[in-house]
């Protein structure tokens, strides 16, 4: 179906941005003419133009009468960095706009496309409706109740043990599985672990692949037990110590001049 074909080159497109464009979603563009790609394209980072507007920039006058792929409802709000893409996409003159799936955001939420339906554009939603939820499944969550999406990431053998019975730790990973882990960094805004991981393995916590995004850190140390000479203190990019202890510790202020940042919190976690 060539409807699919260009919304999966949509969300091809979207993927290259993984880890860049939070808490905007991931979304690429492209645009058809007589059967050919006139133009693509995928949003690059908060605050830059979203990829409906950068293929019709691309396009020029040849967008008209075009159809406009994407893998998300085209956005139509106004209190943004960014001007709504419904509004572009009409005054480009653009027939028709074939999307993946309405944007979860209240402020879109289907109106994106019955703005364009009211000027005039045919709108067809819903082709490859769940692999699109998948490719944003952060965004969707985040946007709809308010609470972050979690990964978790565990390391054991077959048994479920997950170091020697002494407690020396070993490699049970292949190198497919450190390389996919390196990967999901790259994607995600923050990565946390707690003083007992990092104590025992020292680790940096960063995305070492060609192209990627190194996350945050977080660290969950209620006692600040983090000794110095450790790589998450040294290492860019930016670590956060969830503590108990209180602003004025003399340690706090040994390592906020390092860059480090804190949440500071009473009771249990």
């Amino acid at each position: 179906m060539e409807h699919a074909k260009y919304i999966k080159r949509a969300m091809a497109l979207a993927r290259k941005s993984s880890g860049f464009t939070s808490p905007n979603p991931m979304v690429g563009a492209v645009l058809v003419k007589r059967g050919r790609i006139i133009a693509e394209d995928y949003h690059k980072a908060p605050g830059t133009p979203h990829a409906e507007a950068l293929v019709l920039e691309h396009a020029g006058s040849k967008a008209e009468g075009a159809s406009l792929y994407v893998n998300l409802e085209p956005c139509c709000h106004t209190d943004k960095r960014t001007p709504p893409c419904t509004g572009a996409i009409i005054s480009a003159g653009v027939k028709r706009v074939f999307a993946a799936m309405k944007d979860p955001n209240p402020k879109v939420s289907g109106e994106g496309i019955r703005e364009l339906r009211r000027a005039g554009v045919a709108v067809v939603c819903g082709i490859l409706e769940a692999e699109a939820g998948k490719l944003n499944e952060a965004y969707c969550k985040y946007i709809t109740q308010g609470i972050p999406f979690v990964t978790l990431k565990v390391a054991m053998t077959l048994d479920g043990k997950i170091a020697l019975p002494s407690g020396e730790s070993r490699w049970i990973t292949g190198e497919r599985s450190r390389k996919l882990v390196h990967h999901m960094r790259s994607s995600v805004d923050a990565v946390l672990t707690a003083i007992g991981t990092v104590r025992a393995d020292n680790p940096e916590l960063t995305a070492r692949i060609r192209g990627g995004k190194d996350p945050k850190r977080i660290v969950i140390d209620p006692s600040l037990d983090i000794p110095d000479g450790y790589k998450i203190l040294d290492v860019p990019p930016e670590t956060i110590i969830v503590t108990e202890r209180s602003i004025g510790d003399r340690r706090i202020e040994e390592l906020s001049g390092k860059g480090v940042k804190f949440i500071f919190y009473r009771g249990t976690l």
